[in-house]
């Protein structure tokens, strides 16, 4: 088989270099926020090399300093990130023979929100070196990046550091937006989980009763399986922009005027009082890594086999994007402590992606944008 077909290592370091930097940054943070909830340096590293998952580690260092069971654990990772099997099963229909099942099991440990956006973005099958190429980098800035954040907490300004972390939001507008160009019934369904994400997120009654997770889950199936049935439909292009238009002129009031009445939770730092045990740590760690890592194996290794229904099939064609598109929005306009300069990021990243620039050039533009913006408000 032809090594570049399925992509090279070198290939897939590339493609991960923008996904360590911002991981860098988010775990940054990331062990500011472990370190004041009484976790030691060294925990926090384990909690980052074992789990790679931001908001479950999140929800985890919470009930470790919460004092909470193995069973608070076990449920919460498995709620924040059931995502993860969607993802993994049509990332499995992407994979070539390379891929065995021992490398599947191996590899599912790198199954995240970006490594499978850009995996899945890519135009050749992915192969075992191209994914483990792509692995490298976001792991280490994962971990470095939670080792720095650990040590160096208060040192760096936070304006630096949220602009460094919006910046894989950018990147994960560069892996839809081309693909929204070429397909309108992809966009009708980005549209649409958009809009469901909005819902969940500015809607007191439904943000407080469903968690995170799960809202990101809902609204990317049901934008999927809305996707399904204009493919099945087969709905004319003129109908189809039609109704992308007017979902995006509602999610951009809602945007408006949810923004003008939520107030976006502002998080707070935890007396670290005693450190954490090691005794009560170690249990709470394996369940919590490996709930994760299950939830991410299984489905990868299990779906080993091309779908043959079409239906079926569209469903996984469409999911990457009705992902990624609940998780970017309206969340990026919070990613960095300020609407005003998060809007000039997105609006750069929504610029970039649409003349198909580079997943870095959308990264570090989408950052730049944001932290000037940021700069410039500070002094206003």
């Amino acid at each position: 088989m032809d090594e570049n077909r399925s992509g090279t290592f070198s290939e897939g370091v590339r493609d991960g270099l923008p996904i360590g930097l911002g991981y860098l940054s988010v775990a940054f943070s990331f062990g500011i926020m472990a370190i004041t909830n009484g976790l030691t340096t060294l925990q926090a590293i384990l909690i980052s090399a074992t789990n790679i998952t931001s908001a479950g580690q999140v929800a985890g260092v919470g009930i470790m300093a919460a004092g909470g069971g193995l069973l608070a654990m076990i449920l919460s990772q498995l709620v924040i990130n059931m995502r993860y099997s969607l993802m993994a099963i049509s990332l499995s229909q992407k994979t070539d023979k390379t891929m065995t099942r021992f490398m599947r099991i191996l590899l599912a440990y790198g199954i995240t929100d970006e490594i499978f956006g850009v995996a899945i973005s890519k135009k050749h099958d992915i192969g075992v070196r191209y994914f483990a190429g792509l692995t490298v980098l976001p792991v280490l800035g994962w971990v470095s990046g939670t080792a720095l954040g650990a040590f160096l907490g208060n040192i760096f300004p936070p304006v630096l550091t949220n602009a460094l972390a919006i910046g894989i939001y950018g990147m994960f507008v560069s892996i839809v937006l081309p693909k929204a160009k070429q397909d309108k019934v992809t966009m009708s369904s980005a549209a649409l989980s958009c809009l469901l994400s909005c819902l969940f997120f500015f809607i007191p009654a439904l943000s407080s009763s469903i968690n995170s997770g799960f809202a990101i889950i809902i609204s990317a199936i049901l934008a999927a399986i809305f996707g399904v049935f204009l493919y099945k439909r087969s709905v004319s292009p003129k109908l189809l922009k039609i109704s992308t238009i007017a979902t995006l002129t509602v999610v951009s009031v809602f945007t408006i005027l949810g923004v003008s009445f939520y107030d976006a939770p502002v998080s707070q730092d935890i007396s670290a009082g005693d450190k954490l045990s090691w005794g009560k740590f170690i249990p709470l760690l394996i369940a919590m890594a490996l709930t994760t890592y299950l939830v991410r194996m299984i489905p990868f290794t299990l779906f080993t086999k091309k779908l043959k229904s079409k239906s079926v099939k569209a469903f996984f064609d469409y999911i990457p994007y009705t992902v990624l598109s609940a998780m970017t929005f309206p969340a990026i306009l919070y990613s960095t402590g300020s609407v005003i300069a998060a809007s000039f990021g997105l609006l750069v990243a929504l610029i970039l992606s649409f003349f198909e620039k580079s997943l870095l050039t959308v990264a570090v533009g989408t950052g730049l944008a944001a932290l000037i913006a940021g700069v410039i408000l500070m002094y206003i």
